[in-house]
């Protein structure tokens, strides 16, 4: 494991050499050495299905707590957010935010960007780096829809605070840093770049406090007269505090904690995900024609710009089958979060000491050929109706947002904005990756150790009007 960290493989080729080679002899439960020594990592689905359930023996690790320094990433993300708390604690902060998620659908906020990102597109002289554009699209929707601030990232990508953020999120996966993490803590002055991103970081703070002290004020004032799902998550979120809950609203730093987790995971991971779409649109023309002709039936084929509606971006059945699957093979995080065993306990027949670190690992379910037909081909109608995943023994083969009472909150709020965009770029554009491609023969995956990410993934947008 460390030798591949190393040799900057990505996390399919470990997968693929480490992990699947040894699925039946250890019926999907391997120990590896990780960040914070040895792990179990699990990709058996009815072990995944048991730690899901059973969160009072697979809590969420507290290892970060007993960390005496800080590094960056545990910086950015707070000592405790919704992820990594469990509990009463983990139950307050959804309470909070379970309202918010379900009242927030901004699907003209999308079309908006969506619109500027088009602009960009036509002004592209040839094929287009879809990853930074999408990025930066990705980084205007969070900013806007998470907490109502304009980052203007896709217009304007040298901007003081997309600089900010980009110098903190492209760093915080840095593996030398989380494997030795006295690097990024206590020696962290012999590292002056390193120390640059601390910097920027504490100027992505400020803003962010800045920030929830205005909404607070705005509301106090009376708030404003936007509809509820066209608020945004922050505004929403102190507004489910208020009243009869307002013992139970999140403190300044909790929602700014809360806001940066949905800055981190509603960021990389969309456009990584739209990302992986567009990709396997390009090369797969006859599923791009047939999800294109979908859109048209709804949305109409007339040479001007539209945006589907509320209603309109839920009918599209293809396309989120296309999705689905993009994100089957392009996850948008290749393993969850740590739990750590909190008794011993017995999974697939293995028995798991108390205090054990336990990882489950998506990219191994995801590729699974003992799961999965055929697993590296991209099939959308695996997930039509009565179709290869509902005919599994077990559906917890797929888990692109986790799974059980912890699935990730904005799931549905991700794939939104990705059929919005999606949807709109279909109609307007046919899809095609240049000759020259370094994904011409099969796409190609990055070294990171956050999220799952493809190398630089250029596309042809072909006007239909």
């Amino acid at each position: 494991m460390f030798r591949s960290l190393m040799a900057s493989e990505n996390d399919l080729d470990r997968t693929n050499k480490l992990v699947l080679p040894r699925w039946e002899e250890t019926n999907g439960i391997i120990s590896f050495w990780g960040q914070f020594g040895w792990t179990v990592r699990v990709n058996n689905p009815e072990a995944v299905r048991t730690i899901m359930y059973k969160t009072d023996i697979f809590p969420k690790t507290s290892i970060f707590d007993d960390l005496k320094y800080k590094g960056l990433l545990t910086k950015f993300l707070g000592e405790r957010n919704m992820v990594s708390t469990n509990a009463h604690e983990w139950r307050k902060r959804r309470k909070i935010a379970n309202p918010a998620f379900h009242r927030s659908m901004p699907v003209k906020t999308f079309s908006v960007l969506t619109s500027r990102m088009f602009e960009q597109i036509e002004k592209a002289d040839g094929p287009v780096d879809v990853q930074n554009l999408l990025q930066r699209f990705t980084l205007d929707a969070i900013g806007l829809i998470g907490f109502g601030f304009e980052f203007n990232a896709t217009t304007n990508p040298d901007g003081d605070w997309v600089k900010a953020y980009n110098d903190v999120a492209d760093n915080i996966g840095d593996f030398k840093y989380l494997f030795f993490p006295i690097l990024d803590t206590a020696l962290l002055g012999l590292f002056p770049e390193r120390k640059k991103k601390h910097e920027s970081l504490d100027r992505l703070d400020e803003l962010m406090n800045q920030v929830i002290q205005k909404k607070k004020s705005e509301i106090a004032k009376g708030g404003s007269n936007v509809d509820d799902n066209e608020k945004d998550l922050l505004t929403l979120m102190l507004e489910a505090g208020q009243g009869d809950d307002e013992k139970e609203a999140l403190t300044p730093e909790e929602l700014r904690n809360e806001v940066m987790l949905f800055f981190l995971a509603g960021h990389d991971t969309t456009s990584n995900a739209m990302n992986a779409v567009l990709y396997f649109l390009a090369v797969n023309p006859d599923i791009q024609a047939k999800a294109r002709q979908e859109v048209l039936d709804v949305l109409g084929d007339e040479p001007s710009d539209v945006w589907p509606t509320l209603e309109q971006f839920k009918q599209f059945p293809y396309l989120s089958k296309v999705m689905k699957e993009a994100i089957r093979l392009a996850p948008p995080i290749s393993r969850l979060v740590e739990r750590e065993v909190a008794k011993d306990t017995e999974l697939a027949g293995i028995f798991i000491a108390k205090g054990t670190s336990i990882m489950i690992d998506v990219l191994s379910l995801h590729y699974n050929p003992k799961l999965w037909k055929d697993p590296t081909k991209f099939d959308p109608e695996r997930f039509s109706e009565g179709g290869e995943l509902e005919s599994m023994p077990s559906t917890y083969a797929y888990l692109p947002f986790g799974g059980g009472a912890r699935q990730c909150i904005g799931m549905n709020f991700s794939m939104a904005e990705q059929r919005v965009a999606l949807s709109s770029i279909l109609r307007k554009y046919e899809l095609s990756l240049p000759e020259d491609s370094i994904h011409k023969d099969g796409i190609v995956f990055d070294c990171v150790t956050m999220t799952f990410a493809t190398k630089k993934m250029m596309i042809n947008f072909t006007r239909r009007y």
